[in-house]
């Protein structure tokens, strides 16, 4: 019911509903309350998640385009039976 934003064994439309029942008024209403509680909720989860996660992240490792890095041959497909027969 939260998920879809409608009751979802009404079938008819909404609007055509409220007019002949009033009781309906107040339903729309309770499932209005529901989903923005269940928003802010989630809105809450998730910054209290992210800051978590951020406080255990490292900090990013700042490389400038003339920087040595290691290249290990491992993770490289390479045509080369052995490691030894490599071109060096």
């Amino acid at each position: 019911m939260v998920n879809l934003g409608h009751h979802p064994n009404i079938g008819k439309d909404i609007n055509s509903l409220t007019k002949n029942f009033p009781e309906t008024e107040q339903f729309l209403k309770t499932i209005k309350e529901i989903r923005d509680e269940v928003k802010s909720v989630l809105k809450k989860t998730n910054e209290m998640i992210k800051r978590k996660w951020d406080s255990k992240r490292k900090p990013e490792t700042k490389r400038l385009s003339r920087d040595l890095v290691w290249v290990d041959v491992i993770y490289y497909n390479i045509d080369q039976p052995l490691k030894k027969l490599l071109t060096k």
